[in-house]
C-alpha cells in the first residue's frame, strides 16, 4: 500500500464525513484492501462498514484533527469543512487532498467562479455585490432575471434564488447571506440541458475522465442521469475540454465533479465544481470499468488510475428521494424482480422530503434503454 509519510498510520485514507458518498468509497476501498475510516456517528451510511470510525463532526476541527491522527492521508465527502480546519490537519503531518488551499477557493463560489474566469475558461457572466443597494446596477448590467447564490453551504438548490426582478432580488438577498460568505450573482442561462463529467486527478500527476452525461434536475436535486448524453462528438468532446481544465484549475485530487449548461446557443458553460465524488457519477459503480469512488481512492493515494470507459453501449440513474417525512422502512422486493436493475440504499433511518435515500442504476443498449429499466425498478422501491 502506498504510504504518504514516514509513521505508520492505522488507516490508509481519512473521510471528513459518514453518509452516502463515503458508504460508496468504503465499499470500493475493501477489494483493493484499502482500509478506510470515517468521521462520523454511529448511525450514518458509511459507519457500519468503513474499517474504522473516529466518532465525531466535520464541522468540529478537534475532531478533524483526531481522524488526522489515525490515517495517512485524508479527504473529504463534501466541500463545506472549514479550509483553516483542514490546515491545521496539514500541518500536523497529515496530507489533506484536496489541498485546503484549493479547498479555500472551491468552497467559496464567487473564489471559485472567479478562478475558473481568470484560467479563461466558460462560466456565465457574473458580479459579486458587496450589499443589495448593489442589486440594482447589477441588474441592468447583466439582465433580469438573476441567479442569486449563496457563496458558502449551497447544494440542492439551497442557497438559490431565481429572482425575476429586484423586489425579488432583495427579499431573498439577506436569507443568502445568512448562510455565510455574502452572495454570487449571475446571469440566467438558458440552457438546452444540463451536462456533467467527472475528471479523475492523481496526486502525482495523470487524469482519467468520464463520459459525459446528461443531467435531469426537478427542484434544483437530480432525478434523472443518462450517459452518455444525447450530444454529438463534438460537443461532447469540448464538455471534456473545458472539465479537465477545470479540475485542473481547481487542483482536484481524486475525483472533481463538474457540472456544465449546454447552452442554447450550443455552447458549454460551467456552473459549478465539486471537489469530491459527485451524484452525477453513482453510475459509474455498474456501467464504467473503474467507479469514481474507486478512482478518487486511487487519485488521493498517488495510484495509478484505473480506465473510465462503458461497459454497456448505455447506462441510466434514477435518484430515490423522500416524499415524506418520517422513519424509513425500505422494501425493494418489487423492485428486485426488475432484470438489469441495480438498487442502492444509502441506510438512512429517516425519510425526508426531497432527501436522497438511494438510487438505481441501469445499463442497456441506449441510454433511452436503460432508463426506462431504472425507472421502472425505482418506480416498486418503498420507503
Amino acid at each position: 500500500m502506498h504510504r504518504v509519510s514516514a509513521r505508520t498510520p492505522a488507516y490508509d485514507v481519512g473521510i471528513a464525513g459518514a453518509g452516502q458518498l463515503a458508504q460508496m468509497t468504503v465499499l470500493a476501498a475493501w477489494p483493493l484492501g484499502i482500509r478506510v475510516a470515517v468521521l462520523g456517528g454511529p448511525g450514518e451510511p458509511a459507519s457500519a462498514m468503513a474499517a474504522g470510525v473516529v466518532e465525531g463532526d466535520w464541522k468540529d476541527p478537534e475532531a478533524l484533527l483526531r481522524i488526522g491522527r489515525e490515517v495517512g492521508v485524508l479527504t473529504l465527502e463534501n466541500e463545506f469543512v472549514d479550509a483553516a480546519f483542514l490546515m491545521a490537519v496539514e500541518d500536523a503531518g497529515t496530507p489533506v487532498r484536496p489541498h485546503p488551499a484549493r479547498m479555500r477557493v472551491v468552497q467559496d463560489k464567487a473564489l471559485q467562479k472567479q478562478q475558473l474566469a481568470d484560467e479563461g475558461l466558460p462560466v456565465p457572466a457574473f458580479a459579486v455585490p458587496d450589499s443589495a443597494d448593489d442589486l440594482e446596477a447589477i441588474g441592468r448590467d447583466l439582465g433580469w432575471p438573476l441567479m442569486l447564490k449563496a457563496r458558502h453551504l449551497g447544494y440542492d438548490g439551497y442557497g438559490n434564488a431565481l429572482c425575476a426582478d429586484m423586489g425579488e432580488a432583495r427579499a431573498a438577498f439577506p436569507g443568502l447571506v445568512a448562510r455565510g460568505g455574502g452572495v454570487l450573482v449571475e446571469e440566467f442561462v438558458p440552457f438546452q440541458r444540463e451536462l456533467a463529467v467527472m475528471v479523475a486527478r492523481r496526486h502525482g500527476g495523470g487524469d482519467a475522465v468520464y463520459p459525459v452525461v446528461e443531467t435531469r434536475q426537478h427542484d434544483h436535486v437530480l432525478r434523472e442521469l443518462l450517459c452518455p448524453a444525447p450530444v454529438d462528438p463534438g460537443l461532447a468532446s469540448e464538455a471534456k475540454r473545458v472539465a479537465r481544465a477545470a479540475a485542473e484549475a481547481a487542483g482536484g485530487a481524486g475525483v472533481t465533479g463538474v457540472e456544465l449548461f449546454h447552452t442554447g446557443g450550443g455552447h458549454i458553460l460551467i456552473n459549478e465544481l465539486a471537489p469530491r465524488p459527485h451524484n452525477s457519477g453513482h453510475h459509474t459503480i455498474e456501467a464504467c470499468v473503474t467507479s469514481q469512488f474507486e478512482n478518487h481512492l486511487r487519485g488521493v493515494l498517488g495510484m495509478p488510475l484505473g480506465p473510465t470507459e462503458m461497459i454497456a453501449p448505455g447506462a441510466a440513474l434514477v435518484n430515490l428521494l423522500g416524499e415524506r417525512d418520517g422513519p424509513g422502512d425500505p422494501d425493494i422486493t418489487g423492485a428486485a424482480a426488475v432484470g438489469g436493475a441495480h438498487v442502492h440504499l444509502y441506510g438512512k433511518a429517516d425519510v425526508r422530503v426531497r432527501r436522497k435515500m438511494g438510487h438505481v442504476t441501469a445499463l442497456g443498449a441506449s441510454p433511452t434503454e436503460a432508463l426506462e429499466t431504472a425507472r421502472r425498478a425505482a418506480s416498486l422501491v418503498r420507503l
